[in-house]
């Protein structure tokens, strides 16, 4: 009977089962409304409807494998570590991904764009089975409407790390050095924050929380446990028509999207297209040869910049438009305030934005989002940090060790150098910064233009905030940096505001410059460029001119004076070798102006006191300024390194107009000068003579709270001997670099020994600077710098002879060994009775050094036997 009713009851429902089914199927706009009642549409380029932790995007059949564009910022950091909000997580290169439907899923799709062949193409169906796409999500589909729109919730695809963020959470955690810290994402305290669609582009914004694992973090963080990350993703369409691309030319620069085209097998298969805007004109020229663009160039700023700052910043936007005039173009560069009511998450606003991070990452910076098929721009972000800003008022605050000018230049690594290829500041930018106006600050109050906690002029403020927002401007009109510029000006016209103001400072506002300050403080010319430089013309003129045929022939004027370029990886690392490229130096003898700004800076050292301080000013005010003062002297003397073994450098292309060999000498008597200025302003007894009494009235700081340090490298005292040390210690490893070692022997080769510094005389000039006490008879007693000088030279030329770094040429290590059999002999002469009467520690000085010589001698040899 039961199972009679069973039965029955299958029977009775399995109409209605069928019934409600077929409702169903006849109706599927039924489960689609369902699925979004109630639900906050947001509708634009995609589609979305938000509502009770899910978001769906709605997504048409038209849309489906369309190529669109993933960008990812941070839109709110811990400001520390790395993580800035607003900054790019993929610079330049934007990703172009897809979404694909498979299986009842929808697949959002990375697709690899670097890799390309002409259309229709055999090569164009090689790369097609070679370079596939790489899975970033997939969701299935909850839902389709009569009118064929797929619902998905994609609130995973974007409350989790499709961003990978993690790697930079993890690094920011870290304890260990080179190690990524323990840190994992938490989807239960991560959630959607805001989501909007405009015509163009579609965002989402989202706070991440990682759960940290380490037993600290950043004290920016509320709690070490969670680190919060939002995350902004911007989606945006490609433009339908892509922009005739500009061929890149390796004379002037520009950042590059570069392609490997494997049409033409007769080339390098590489097809390097340069980023800039679309510029277009809007009808004929006008009688001046210019005509209007259909579209400016216009830069928002943000109502977050301060209303002190605003105009120099639209000033410095608006002076680009100068340069345009060279490409044809009427009034291409606008400045403008962002609407209250419009987003700068809209891709049609490039923006420039306000950031106060607690510890300062890059000063400013400006990147942009670019299509990766042309390499137009199509939006950028600029971050100005407060704290570069807050540096220009009255502080000397500086925690930066001064041999860090130096070695920072030099001892760069593959990372740092790639990331600043790319604009992106470092850290150093802001420190430069602010020791550059604690300079003029110092220089001003030593001529009596200024009382002790005075702001600068703002004279100077303004001139900096111009000059900082050309730069970052520049930058997202598609230019990399240019460190060669300022030695388009010439030494004695540095002051002469009639030429700067129509040739700049430095040509390119592109450069890293140091401010132009006058040694006696009065008679100065501009401290920054006023407005563009004629390298910014050149290069401007070359990528935004619409005629392709007479960009070729712009590109040909590299040898003209006014355009000099010289870029990243031509200034810094290995590769460094042009005494003419430098960041932070000016004029066109930078060995010249670097001992006239160390001049000035040794001038203010008996000054330091009555400078920097006031009645009721704490004492550490001059520590400080020395700290910042000596940083700025360490770096002036950071080029001179370069003309040792050093060649200049050119870019020119055979038949160019004036045009220069790839590498040229550098005359034997300017790399005989730098030699001597090492000697006389960092390795002789008297380079740095700080008055006893000075030194006396360094204070220690005595604020002691979060945000503050109260030591120097660890000592609440100030550790003079280590910092004059380390600056002295970083220019002679530079000059003992087995590179530089090298180069020196190539040189020879290329340009002829007689017409170069050779090891043997580069090595016995120094080893005869730092042993003057010694060197001759009767000798004299050592100060205790000069004895710790001594001693890292006698480091540096023993490794040469026991452990030689891998490269180092055998004949330095020979020359290293004879150098230091004839400076033991000298010291065994200056031991023998009678001798000087030196004092206890020069005696023990000179008795230990001569037995390391014998020791490394006699290791030296067995090594090599």
């Amino acid at each position: 009977m039961r199972t009679y009713l069973i039965v029955l009851l299958s029977f009775l429902v399995l109409p209605l089962f069928v019934s409600a089914q077929s409702s169903s199927d006849s109706d599927p706009d039924k489960k689609f409304n369902d699925l979004i009642e109630n639900a906050t549409h947001i509708d634009g380029f995609l589609s979305f409807y938000q509502k009770d932790g899910k978001l769906f995007l709605a997504i048409t059949e038209d849309q489906l494998d369309n190529d669109f564009l993933l960008n990812y910022k941070v839109a709110r950091g811990i400001g520390a570590a790395g993580l800035y909000g607003g900054t790019m997580l993929n610079i330049f290169e934007a990703e172009i991904v897809a979404l694909e439907k498979r299986e009842n899923k929808i697949f959002l799709v990375n697709k690899p764009h670097r890799y390309v062949a002409e259309e229709g193409t055999p090569q164009a169906r090689a790369v097609d089975i070679t370079y596939g796409t790489s899975v970033l999500e997939t969701a299935e589909i909850a839902a389709t409407n009569s009118d064929g729109v797929m619902l998905i919730d994609a609130y995973n695809w974007f409350v989790g790390d499709l961003s990978d963020i993690s790697t930079r959470v993890q690094r920011a955690v870290s304890n260990r050095p080179g190690q990524p810290g323990r840190a994992t994402f938490d989807r239960g305290r991560s959630y959607v924050e805001m989501v909007e669609s405009f015509p163009k582009n579609s965002n989402v914004q989202v706070k991440l929380t990682f759960r940290n694992q380490e037993t600290s973090a950043p004290r920016t963080v509320a709690d070490h446990r969670f680190i919060p990350v939002s995350i902004f993703y911007s989606i945006a369409e490609l433009p339908e028509e892509p922009m005739k691309p500009r061929m890149a030319d390796d004379r002037l620069g520009y950042f590059m999207t570069v392609h490997k085209d494997f049409t033409d097998t007769t080339d390098d298969f590489f097809q390097r297209y340069i980023n800039r805007w679309r510029l277009e004109c809007d009808g004929p020229a006008g009688s001046d040869g210019l005509c209007e663009p259909k579209k400016p160039i216009t830069y928002y700023l943000e109502n977050t910049i301060p209303e002190r700052y605003r105009q120099p910043m639209m000033e410095g936007i608006e002076a680009w438009s100068v340069a345009f005039e060279e490409a044809g173009f009427r009034n291409a560069v606008r400045a403008k305030m962002l609407p209250d009511t419009v987003s700068a998450g809209d891709i049609r606003y490039a923006t420039l934005r306000w950031n106060v991070s607690d510890q300062s990452g890059y000063g400013a910076i400006g990147p942009s989002v670019v299509d990766p098929r042309t390499g137009e721009i199509l939006d950028s972000d600029q971050l100005y940090e407060a704290n570069m800003f807050v540096n220009y008022r009255n502080t000397f605050r500086n925690f930066v060790d001064p041999q860090t000018a130096i070695t920072e230049i030099y001892d760069v690594s593959a990372e740092e150098l790639e990331a600043m290829s790319m604009g992106i500041k470092t850290e150093s930018f802001f420190t430069e910064m602010g020791t550059q106006a604690n300079l003029l600050r110092a220089s001003m109050l030593a001529a009596g233009l200024m009382k002790p906690g005075d702001a600068l002029p703002d004279e100077f403020v303004d001139e900096a905030t111009r000059w900082v927002t050309m730069h970052e401007v520049g930058h997202t009109l598609g230019l990399r940096h240019n460190f060669r510029s300022s030695t388009d000006t010439p030494l004695d016209r540095l002051h002469d505001k009639s030429f700067t103001a129509e040739n700049g400072v430095f040509s390119s506002v592109m450069d890293y410059p140091s401010p132009n300050i006058s040694a006696n403080g009065h008679d100065h010319g501009h401290f920054y460029n006023p407005g563009v430089g004629s390298y910014d013309r050149w290069v401007i003129s070359y990528g935004y001119t619409p005629d392709d045929d007479k960009a070729k022939e712009i590109a040909r004027r590299a040898a003209e004076p006014g355009h000099a370029y010289g870029t990243d990886e031509d200034a810094r690392g290995a590769s460094a070798i042009d005494p003419d490229i430098n960041v932070y130096s000016l004029s066109d003898d930078p060995l010249a102006w670097g001992r006239d700004r160390a001049d000035m800076i040794r001038g203010m050292l008996p000054m330091l006191p009555e400078i920097a301080v006031n009645d009721n000013m704490p004492y550490y005010e001059v520590t400080d300024l020395f700290q910042s003062a000596f940083f700025q002297y360490a770096r002036a003397l950071a080029p001179t390194v370069k003309y040792i073994g050093g060649q200049y450098q050119y870019r020119d292309h055979v038949g160019d107009p004036n045009g220069r060999m790839p590498f040229e000498a550098i005359p034997l008597e300017k790399q005989q000068e730098a030699l001597q200025t090492i000697i006389d302003y960092a390795f002789a007894a008297d380079a740095i003579d700080l008055p006893q009494e000075v030194f006396q009235q360094f204070g220690a700081n005595r604020w002691s709270h979060w945000g503050q340090s109260n030591t120097y490298s660890g000592r609440i005292d100030y550790p003079l001997h280590r910092t004059l040390l380390g600056v002295q210690t970083s220019l002679l490893s530079q000059l003992l670099n087995p590179t530089r070692l090298e180069r020196i022997r190539d040189t020879e080769v290329r340009f002829g020994s007689e017409n170069t510094v050779t090891i043997p005389e580069m090595m016995g000039t120094v080893t005869e600077a730092i042993w003057s006490e010694a060197w001759r008879a009767p000798g004299s007693d050592i100060n205790s710098n000069r004895r710790d000088l001594q001693r890292a030279h006698l480091d540096g030329m023993i490794q040469l002879i026991t452990d030689a770094p891998s490269g180092t040429p055998a004949d330095a290590r020979a020359v290293a060994r004879y150098t230091l059999q004839d400076l033991h002999e000298r010291l065994e002469r200056r031991l023998t009775p009678p001798t000087y009467n030196f004092d206890i520690y020069t005696r023990a000085h000179l008795v230990e050094s001569k037995e390391r010589i014998e020791r490394a001698l006699r290791a030296g040899l067995s090594l090599e036997n």
